[in-house]
């Protein structure tokens, strides 16, 4: 269904207030509910990617900056991260400026970047698309600040296939998850938004026709872990 300017402005909205409301206890509900199996599905997103090293990276929603982060192992120049969370953003400098490499986290809109044309050697999001106000304008946008060559690439939730790994993923999503979620966080409803986000979200093929709409070319997915996320790569010609 086609959402109105006024629904995509809302919608931003909400999870705007809702991400700044969790943000303190963000890093650790994330690594508890995913039995810390979200830093390995980062380091397999980033190891798919041609050349890391000394290019210029851009991170959309990235939260406390865990994706900019992972990728210092592999030496790139430099790191942006930005995000419509300004709690987040603050809690992801403080961790970045531990880390002594060249990155900065700036609040900002996916969907309205304020950098040029060709900029970026690579643009990158981890589990953060789906929660764009409009996804095919984020997508037209990392395009955009993408130089010819460059590479997207995402990382996000999905839902699994296989009628057994289904039917327990589901169970935990929609049931414990939030149970937990809203326990550590006495957010219950941002961790209620997360299942309904994922089965929102345009998985496998029809999120790579997202991509080929957008101009990307040489456009794949690949699943993780029972089919539980996956890892969107694409190419600006």
């Amino acid at each position: 269904m086609l959402k109105s300017k006024v629904q995509i402005k809302d919608h931003k909205r909400k999870n705007r207030e809702m991400f700044n409301a969790i943000a303190d206890n963000y890093d650790l509900i994330n690594h508890i509910l995913s039995g810390g199996i979200d830093f390995y599905w980062r380091w397999r997103a980033l190891s798919k990617l041609s050349s890391i090293e000394n290019s210029v990276i851009l991170d959309l929603a990235t939260g406390t900056g865990d994706f900019t982060i992972a990728a210092r192992r592999f030496s790139p120049r430099r790191v942006v991260g930005v995000d419509v969370a300004r709690e987040m953003i603050k809690l992801g400098t403080d961790k970045v400026s531990k880390c002594r490499f060249d990155a900065r986290l700036l609040g900002g809109d996916a969907e309205s970047l304020p950098f040029r044309c060709d900029t970026f050697d690579i643009v990158m999001a981890a589990f953060g698309v789906r929660n764009f106000g409009h996804i095919p304008t984020g997508l037209a946008e990392a395009f955009r600040v993408l130089r010819p060559g460059g590479q997207l690439i995402i990382l996000d939730f999905c839902e699994p296939t296989l009628p057994i790994v289904r039917g327990l993923y589901l169970l935990y999503f929609r049931k414990v998850l939030p149970f937990l979620g809203g326990l550590i966080s006495g957010e219950r409803q941002a961790y209620e938004y997360l299942p309904r986000s994922v089965s929102d979200f345009p998985q496998g093929g029809a999120f790579l026709d997202l991509m080929s709409d957008a101009g990307f070319i040489e456009n794949s997915a690949t699943k993780l872990t029972l089919g539980i996320c996956s890892i969107y790569l694409g190419e600006k010609s």
